[in-house]
């Protein structure tokens, strides 16, 4: 089981202080051209960005998602889970407002996408236009699916020139205040209806949040950073 290093409540007095990117002024870059969200595994996408993905959908924007693998090793010994992670992904993402023909599916091995960089770069590379906003977990998010993952999209990012953002779930548990403390961070507000749609998402990973022999990835003490009610970002300004 995970403990995280920092507790909930000294992480919201620490966010309680970063900026606010407000609904109302949204970069115009995200309103204007599709919007690519990279998530490592089926339910990544929701737990660190679902209400923006949300927000995005019913304010009309489009929304790609890039199902980098389908999550299939999260547990031992667990015969077509990546079939049964991609259905909940599905329906997660139907709850935001993604279709199923909006969803990418790359099928990459997971827990080893380090070693597959290249043909990440190559799956990814032809989906970034110029006016597309790339969105990608943080390239130090303690897990090496996320990091290669925001490795491999910052790249191409910059050699695309267009704008990027990270986003957090891991660092959360494994990370410090101290980590983040220097990064000028931004925090999206989320109304109750986009919390709502976030959590209707989140609910649809059963695979991650119950089991009946042994403990879920996803505990609610996991899931209490995906029950805030702002999102944290680091966007391309910032990035490092």
């Amino acid at each position: 089981m995970i403990v995280p290093l920092v507790s909930e409540e000294e992480w919201c007095i620490r966010l309680s202080h970063v900026p606010s990117w407000s609904l109302g002024s949204t970069p115009p870059s995200l309103a204007r051209g599709p919007v690519l969200i990279v998530a490592p595994h089926p339910d990544d996408e929701t737990l660190g960005a679902g209400g923006l993905i949300a927000y995005l959908r019913f304010s009309g924007s489009e929304v790609l998602i890039a199902a980098v693998t389908d999550g299939e090793n999260a547990y031992q010994d667990s015969f077509g889970l990546g079939e049964v992670r991609a259905r909940e992904q599905t329906a997660a993402l139907a709850r935001l407002g993604v279709q199923e023909k909006d969803i990418l599916r790359f099928r990459l091995c997971d827990s080893n996408v380090a070693s597959q960089e290249e043909d990440l770069a190559a799956l990814l590379d032809p989906l970034i236009a110029r006016s597309t906003h790339v969105v990608a977990p943080w390239q130090h998010d303690f897990h090496p699916d996320h990091e290669a993952c925001g490795r491999v999209a910052k790249s191409l990012a910059l050699e695309h020139k267009v704008e990027f953002t990270s986003y957090f779930f891991w660092t959360w548990h494994r990370g410090t205040i101290e980590l983040l403390s220097e990064l000028p961070l931004i925090c999206l507000s989320l109304t109750e209806q986009l919390l709502d749609f976030k959590q209707q998402a989140l609910a649809c990973h059963n695979s991650q949040l119950f089991r009946e022999d042994g403990d879920p990835i996803l505990s609610e003490r996991l899931l209490a950073p995906a029950r805030r009610s702002f999102e944290t970002f680091l966007t391309t300004a910032s990035a490092v």
